[in-house]
């Protein structure tokens, strides 16, 4: 290959914080009870590894914290242009922090000569947690790059940190027709439904945009990754009138919190979070 040559590239991969639990000491694992995540964590992080080494065609291995053996996993399987470890320090700004990740992307692409089209590229998220750090970055590098095509969420490749979905039968991927938003609605083992709502293209952490649903106070409830409830402001009661209430949240709060199905049948739980409606911010 020439000097001038370029890199063939058209496919990136997002890791974002990684083995966030490996690096807990045994007893902090005991004392939050988070012996779960740490199983699931090192079950994910082989897979990390094993798609790594399998990889075929060429992708740039984009990693955001976490273990520097990633890193080098991925230098040793993709080769050294190919893998880009962030180290671009926060400053207290988000915006400014998301800026400075995207100018140390583009200047990887240009010293290491590939030819990535952020235009056309197709992207994919991995990393901790599927609630939080996952679509938060990934939505700010879609929206900060920024990139043609919305990244894929790749569940598979996350590590969540809500135990009500600890053995899930399965779950499926809603859009909100016209926007870049995706409601993820998991099925539990119990029979209920949970989803949250992610956006794609936005930055979810300073995303002032607004999810308007109707929900039954009795059959539904709003709950935080860790599962404290936050609507209804006080719980149901035999006796007390069932009501269908407008509930909004900015989509920056989005990213913690579940909506819930207590009491009604998962098919017309569907129907409740497919029927909801993003507001841009200040409407």
């Amino acid at each position: 290959m020439s000097e001038r040559a370029e890199r063939p590239c058209g496919y990136i991969i997002f890791l974002i914080h990684p083995c966030c639990y490996e690096a807990l000491t045994a007893e902090q694992v005991r004392a939050d009870n988070l012996e779960l995540f740490v199983r699931i964590e090192r079950e994910v992080k082989q897979r990390w590894l094993a798609e790594l080494r399998n990889r075929s065609e060429p992708a740039l291995f984009a990693q955001l914290g976490g273990p520097e053996y990633l890193t080098e996993a991925a230098v040793e399987s993709l080769g050294a242009p190919y893998a880009l470890r962030f180290t671009t320090a926060f400053d207290g700004s988000l915006p400014d922090f998301y800026e400075g990740l995207a100018a140390e992307f583009h200047r990887h692409v240009a010293e290491n000569r590939l030819a990535l089209d952020v235009n056309t590229a197709q992207s994919e998220l991995w990393g901790e947690s599927f609630e939080g750090c996952v679509p938060g970055y990934g939505g700010a590098f879609a929206q900060y790059l920024p990139l043609g095509r919305a990244p894929r969420m790749r569940f598979e490749m996350t590590v969540h940190d809500s135990r009500l979905l600890y053995g899930h039968r399965g779950y499926e991927v809603i859009p909100l027709l016209g926007t870049d938003v995706e409601a993820w609605l998991f099925e539990l083992p119990d029979g209920t439904g949970a989803a949250m709502f992610q956006a794609r293209r936005h930055a979810q952490w300073i995303d002032r945009r607004r999810i308007c649903l109707r929900l039954d106070d009795r059959r539904i409830q709003v709950c935080t990754k860790l599962g404290h409830t936050v609507w209804p402001p006080d719980p149901w009661e035999k006796g007390k009138p069932e009501r269908v209430c407008d509930y909004s949240m900015d989509m920056q709060d989005c990213i913690w919190r579940w909506v819930r199905s207590v009491s009604m049948p998962h098919d017309r739980f569907r129907g409740v979070i497919a029927a909801a409606v993003l507001h841009e911010a200040g409407r």
